[in-house]
C-alpha cells in the first residue's frame, strides 16, 4: 500500500499548542486501543482497514483491564476528500461531579499550598485557573460507568467522564495504490490511473511471460553454475593426479626409511662417470701417474 502523506505534525507540535499537555510514559508499555471510523465496503478499504488494525497489537476485549488502555488510535476517514485523518491520544477519567480542585489534590502527590488561607474550605471555593475544553465538558455521551479500577481516582462501580488529550503525531494520509507483493505485483487499485479490462488481461500476460523467461533463465544459471563447477572439480583432480605421479617418480625411500633424491644422485653417477671417461682418455694418450709426487705427468719420447 503506498500512501501520499499531505500534512503532518510532530507530538511535540501538537504539545506545544496546548496550555496543560498530557503525556505519561506508562502509558505506553500496552498496546493503544484501534478505532477506525467511515471505512467503506470497497476492495481497497477493506485492505486499509486490515493494514491499520495490524500495525498494533492486537487486544483481547474480555480479558483486558481498564488501567492497561491509556491510549487510543483514531483513523478516520473522508468519503470527499478520501484522505485519512490519523489522530492519537491518551486516555483519562475522572469522577464525575467532583470538585476541580479535589480531583487535581487527589491526583496529585504534592500537597497544596494553603498559607495564604484561613481555611480549608477557601481552597476548593478559590477559582484558579480555567478548565480545559475536555475537562470543562461534561455531557452525558462522555459518562462511562466503570466495572474496573482505573487510576487512583476512578474506581469500580462509580461513573467517570472519559478524557481525551492529543499526543500526536497527527497525519493526513491518501491512499494513491495498492499492489500484490512488494513492488513487483499485480495492482488492485490505483487513485489516479484508470485501466480497461483489456489492457488488464494484456498487463497479465505479459506477467505471465516475464516469469516464465525468469524461471528459464534461473533453470540456465544453475545449469551453468553446476557445469563450471564440475569443470574445475575435473582440473584439480587432474593436477592432483599429476602432482602426484611426479613426486612418486622423482623420489624414493630406501632401506632404513629415508626418502632419497633420485634425481639429484643420477646427476652425481653422471658427473662421475664423464670424470672417469676424461681420466681413462688421458691415461690411454701417454700420461703417467707419478706415486712420490702425486701429479700425472706427460710421457716423453723416447721413455
Amino acid at each position: 500500500m503506498t500512501f501520499k502523506i499531505h500534512s503532518f505534525s510532530l507530538s511535540n507540535e501538537v504539545a506545544a499548542t496546548q496550555k496543560n499537555p498530557r503525556n505519561p510514559a506508562k502509558a505506553f508499555l500496552s498496546p493503544p486501543l484501534v478505532i477506525l471510523n467511515n471505512f467503506g465496503d470497497e476492495a481497497h478499504q477493506k485492505l486499509a482497514t486490515i493494514t491499520f488494525q495490524n500495525m498494533f497489537p492486537p487486544i483481547n476485549v474480555r480479558k483486558v483491564k481498564l488501567s492497561t488502555c491509556q491510549r487510543a488510535v483514531l483513523v478516520d476517514y473522508d468519503a470527499k476528500t478520501k484522505r485519512f485523518q490519523f489522530r492519537h491520544y491518551s486516555i483519562n477519567a475522572a469522577p464525575v461531579g467532583a470538585n476541580k480542585k479535589l480531583k487535581k489534590l487527589l491526583q496529585s502527590r504534592n500537597a497544596p499550598d494553603l498559607g495564604d488561607m484561613q481555611d480549608v474550605s477557601e481552597f476548593f471555593d478559590k477559582r484558579v485557573g480555567d478548565a480545559s475544553d475536555s475537562e470543562g465538558s461534561d455531557d452525558e455521551s462522555r459518562r462511562v460507568h466503570l466495572t474496573q479500577d482505573f487510576n487512583r481516582v476512578a474506581h469500580a462501580d462509580s461513573t467517570s467522564k472519559i478524557i481525551l488529550n492529543e499526543i500526536g503525531p497527527r497525519m493526513e494520509l491518501e491512499l494513491v495504490k495498492v499492489e500484490e507483493g512488494m513492488c513487483d505485483g499485480r495492482v488492485l487499485y490505483h487513485a489516479y490511473v484508470k485501466k480497461t479490462a483489456e489492457e488488464v488481461k494484456t498487463l497479465e500476460q505479459k506477467k505471465v511471460e516475464r516469469e516464465k523467461l525468469r524461471k528459464r533463465r534461473r533453470v540456465e544459471q544453475e545449469a551453468n553454475v553446476k557445469r563450471k563447477a564440475r569443470e574445475k572439480e575435473i582440473k584439480a583432480d587432474a593436477e592432483r593426479a599429476r602432482q602426484g605421479k611426479s613426486k612418486k617418480k622423482s623420489s624414493a625411500v630406501d632401506e632404513f626409511g629415508n626418502v632419497r633424491d633420485v634425481e639429484g644422485e643420477a646427476e652425481d653417477d653422471a658427473k662421475w662417470a664423464a670424470a672417469f671417461e676424461r681420466e681413462e682418455k688421458e691415461w690411454q694418450e701417454g700420461d703417467v701417474y707419478d706415486e712420490r709426487s702425486g701429479k700425472t705427468k706427460r710421457k716423453r719420447h723416447g721413455d
